[in-house]
């Protein structure tokens, strides 16, 4: 229903049957602003401002006052309103995000009294920070000058400027960086707006300033609402305390086209190895296509990257990998800018194998043009696309903060905002279009005869990363030899009176300036899953009947006792293997085909679960998960069998190409995950369920792959055999527990299927003999490629004699939100920092992007002492309390609800343990926060620490590490 609201003009309004809300458009009378109202019953409610923010430069100014308008602002004056907000907000989303041409500052929640906070202080934030008051904010999340005394070498530190050498730290980034600057040569996206970090350095106060007065102006502004929202009273909230602050203004921000080049280019550049590895290319073929408003050539576009390189069947990747042009070939389509790009890439390529990759698309894409896409192909990625726009699974995010983004799409550019909130008549038309040559069509105009397209090449660097830092520390110190006494005396000044200002605390009047809930207001009852046993034929089946809208989720778990060590990480490579391999009954590509014809997704993991009530104990699962329409039922569990009962391991040169997928992929993830990679390493020491972790899917299985890779000309029999005998585990019926989540109606059918497939198995007893795991001390540096550092320290506190308490939650609040955030983040220049007590006794700190080894690792030490003197104000353990609990409540949806239902169903968690939990979280003091000192210090005393970090780092801590390895 439309409303007319004082001080806003209508212009639109209309009801969107695909997302089930009235869109409402309106202009801000006074600024020009833009609102967009979903109005609908959701009580899980969005906000959101947008402005948009073409880069002149690789300054990386819009990513950095994305930041720097998060520090404090006219209502607000602390310095980190965003980390309170964090601390004490029953928020589903808080965050920001930089774009290429585009500052997003999005936000929901479930309470209204919270959505409201969260959105005044985000609107405070962008228009009325603190950042032209405050100098040492540009100083603390951009870049600054550090010194301390005469004799220490000057540097460079800054939250995003370590965050941007940690970002441009793997292949992957330098690639995508470096392909947009070359496809737009005289347009803005030829600059990188998060920052280029030796442009970084370059940003001044008077540019940083004048970047926020010219583009965060109500005029320049879009904004979003969604949810069950009394809109007058919220529009006139934000026009009595914001818009009505501001007078018109016209802002040039106009995001140009880049003309097409007359002719295709080539560009090289290079990435940073620690070895010599001179065939390691990484080669790639990039076309700029249409432009993003266009949605129905975005989908299109979008279907036929899937095609020709997102599934085993897919005809350009299979005809990459046959040749042998790289370890892995993939596809990228980027619709995030006004002109998207498509590219076509592969990774590892032989230099002498770089020509056929352009030979190869060229006839791969011409052949399909000719003689057709096969239409199964295309039937099967239709299918995909609509059964994930018609499910709208957002994994627990509000609705409307994906639509929200989604409209930025269209309305950026000066287009209707709700293009991309529409699917029904586009999924017609693209069906009806598919036999018409429509596809082919796209192939032809956009891939085969496009001028405006690169061919990328980057190149493998040995050591590139210290070269860098080597030629920054030279710089740094001719800038340093280039001052006189009081220039350099200045700046150590500066430097130790920002250090100052760090260790200030804020003002008790600024801190308490963030609205807070009341503890009153908390819901001290947990939001347990629903769910039920039942069993058949002795298999344990776990159903949530809950309303899936007709969607089967059907998840088989396989339980892995007594599985011997030497085949876990076979299992961890079955994870990569199962359904991209031949069966009995279909060709690997029919199988693809099959899948995507008739399921709306398949996944295939190992986990380990935690028995929490049973110390030390742990259940291994292989878990196959999939979707389908009810209507689809028969086929799913067909599919499911036939992947678990018949799949072949003959075909080896299949087997080698997935091995070298696998590989790939794990790499290009290395760099991302480092904090991960490094707090599983530790864990893995003295933890038995992180171990088998580590075997499955950690470090030491990607070496395993590696080896597999490096010995396969010698060792494929045994391999082959290796992957035979992990795959019998799935033969045995015993070994099964079902879970499923569907319709209420539909629980009795989706039984009867499944106990189809199941009584193709046999069921014979399950070993319970243990693999053996030897604990070993952990002090090691991991070497990689990249600028940046990952620090983790801990240790299981459970073995040491203490018990676990609902309380270290909070506890890990506090020192994720203060202690951590304050002395790793702020004062030392990582990008973040977080500790993690959980139910099994590990207990870990670890930072992200950290310029610091040796620095963090006593700012752990330290740790104890923080702890033991913890007296916090009554306000203050209410807002960490509510902070804590913002993270247990996040809301389902059905398939989140089923599956966290069924694995606390596997390790027999009761409501009564998770109730426990909460009760204790509400019940705790001060006292209850000190006691935990002692098992911190006991922690830390172990002194066990992995450092996944570059190569000058580790060295120069070398006397830390009982081993270092390079990755």
């Amino acid at each position: 229903m439309a409303h007319n609201v004082k001080g806003y003009t209508l212009q639109q309004s209309e009801y969107i049957k695909e997302i089930d809300c009235t869109v409402n458009l309106y202009e801000h009378d006074k600024t020009k602003a833009r609102i967009l109202y979903m109005e609908n019953n959701d009580p899980h409610k969005t906000f959101g401002i947008a402005f948009r923010t073409p880069p002149h430069d690789s300054t990386g100014v819009p990513h950095i006052i994305e930041h720097s308008v998060l520090c404090g602002s006219r209502k607000f004056p602390l310095k980190d309103p965003f980390i309170e907000l964090s601390k004490g907000s029953l928020n589903t989303y808080l965050n920001a995000m930089t774009y290429p041409d585009k500052t997003i500052y999005p936000i929901s929640s479930q309470n209204d009294a919270d959505f409201h906070n969260l959105m005044d202080v985000y609107l405070d934030a962008v228009f009325f920070p603190n950042i032209y008051k405050n100098d040492t904010i540009l100083m603390q999340e951009g870049w600054r000058y550090h010194i301390e005394d005469k004799e220490a070498p000057l540097e460079y530190k800054g939250v995003v400027y370590n965050e941007m050498k940690g970002a441009f730290s793997s292949p992957e980034e330098v690639g995508f960086r470096k392909i947009k600057e070359a496809l737009f040569p005289d347009i803005t996206y030829h600059n990188e707006s998060g920052g280029a970090p030796e442009a970084i350095v370059d940003l001044s106060y008077e540019d940083f300033l004048a970047f926020h007065k010219k583009y965060y102006h109500p005029s320049n502004s879009y904004i979003g609402l969604y949810g069950n929202l009394d809109i007058e009273e919220v529009l006139h909230f934000i026009d009595k305390d914001y818009l009505s602050h501001f007078e018109y203004q016209p802002v040039d921000s106009q995001i140009a086209k880049q003309a097409p080049f007359e002719k295709a280019k080539e560009v090289t550049t290079y990435y940073s190895v620690t070895e010599d590895k001179p065939n390691q290319l990484y080669v790639s073929y990039n076309c700029v296509t249409g432009e993003t408003v266009d949605r129905e050539l975005m989908v299109g576009l979008g279907i036929l990257e899937y095609v020709l390189l997102e599934t085993p069947a897919s005809p350009l990747k299979k005809a990459l990998l046959s040749e042998g042009i790289g370890e892995d070939a993939f596809g990228a389509f980027q619709t995030h800018l006004k002109q998207p790009i498509f590219s076509i890439m592969a990774k590892n390529v032989n230099q002498d194998k770089k020509a056929r990759f352009y030979e190869v698309i060229q006839e791969t894409l011409q052949s399909l043009v000719e003689k057709g896409i096969p239409r199964s192909l295309l039937n099967g990625a239709l299918q995909v696309k609509e059964f994930e726009l018609r499910e709208g699974d957002f994994k627990g995010y509000s609705k409307g903060l994906l639509w929200y983004i989604g409209t930025m799409k269209s309305w950026i550019y000066d287009e209707d905002p709700t293009i991309y909130l529409r699917y029904e008549t586009l999924l017609e038309n693209l069906k009806a279009k598919k036999d018409t040559g429509y596809f082919e069509g796209l192939i032809e105009k956009y891939l085969l005869n496009n001028t405006h397209s690169i061919k990328m090449t980057i190149e493998p660097k040995v050591g590139l990363d210290a070269i860098i830092e080597e030629k920054v520390k030279n710089k740094l110190a001719k800038i340093k030899e280039s001052w006189d006494e009081e220039t350099l005396q200045a700046y150590i000044n500066k430097t130790l009176a920002f250090n100052e200002s760090q260790q200030t605390p804020d003002a008790l009047e600024a801190i308490q300036s963030i609205p807070l809930l009341k503890r009153e207001e908390l819901d001290r009852k947990t939001n347990f899953p629903r769910f039920r046993k039942d069993k058949k034929n002795d298999t344990e089946y776990i159903i949530s009947p809950i309303f899936t809208n007709q969607v089967v989720y059907l998840n088989h778990f396989i339980d892995l006792e007594g599985v011997e060590e030497e085949s876990l990480p076979y299992l961890g490579m079955l994870v990569g293997m199962l359904s991209k391999l031949d069966t009995k009954s279909y060709a690997y590509e029919d199988l693809s085909m099959a899948i995507d014809e008739h399921l709306g997704g398949i996944e295939f993991h190992i986990q380990a679960l935690h028995k929490v009530n049973q110390e030390n104990t742990f259940k291994k699962v292989f878990v196959v998960k999939t979707k389908a329409l009810f209507n689809q039922l028969e086929e799913q569990v067909k599919l499911v069998h036939t992947i678990i009962n018949e799949t072949s391991f003959d075909d080896k040169r299949r087997v080698r190409e997935i091995i070298k997928e696998m590989k790939s992929m794990m790499e290009m993830s290395l760099s991302g995950d480092g904090h991960k990679i490094a707090y599983s390493v530790l864990l893995a020491g003295f933890s038995q369920a992180e171990y088998f972790d580590e075997l499955t899917k950690g470090l030491v299985f990607y070496k395993k792959v590696c080896q597999i890779d490096e010995e396969w000309d010698t060792n494929q029999d045994e391999v082959i055999a290796n992957l035979k005998k992990a795959y019998s585990v799935f033969m045995n019926r015993s070994r099964y527990t079902i879970g499923l989540t569907v319709d209420e109606e539909l629980v009795n059918p989706c039984m009867e299927a499944v106990e189809q497939g199941l009584n193709q198995l046999e069921s014979t007893s399950i070993p319970t003999t243990a693999f053996e795991f030897k604990p070993r001390i952990i002090r090691e540096g991991l070497i990689y490629p990249g600028n940046v550092n990952y620090v983790a320290m801990g240790y299981n506190f459970k073995k040491l004699g203490f018990k676990y308490h609902g309380g270290y939650l909070m506890l890990k609040t506090i020192l994720s939100m203060d202690y951590l955030w304050n002395e790793v983040r702020v004062k030392n220049g990582a990008y973040g920092c977080f500790a993690d007590f959980r139910k099994s006794g590990n207990m870990f700190f670890v930072s992200y992007r950290d310029p610091n080894v040796a620095k963090t690792l006593e700012i752990y030490r330290k740790l104890p002492d923080y702890v033991e003197n913890l007296n916090l104000s009554e306000r203050e353990m209410v807002q960490y309390l509510i902070g804590t609990i913002s993270g247990m409540d996040f809301p389902y949806t059905a398939s989140t609800e089923g599956y966290t239902a069924q694995v606390y169903a596997l390790v027999d968690t009761t409501e009564a343990d998770i109730q426990k939990t909460r009760d204790e979280i509400f019940n705790t003091t001060n006292e209850t926060l000190r006691s935990f000192a002692e098992a911190i210090r006991k922690v830390l005393e172990q002194n066990e620490y992995c450092v996944f970090g570059n190569a000058t780092s580790i060295a120069n801590n070398d006397s830390l590490f009982d081993t270092t390895v390079n990755i």
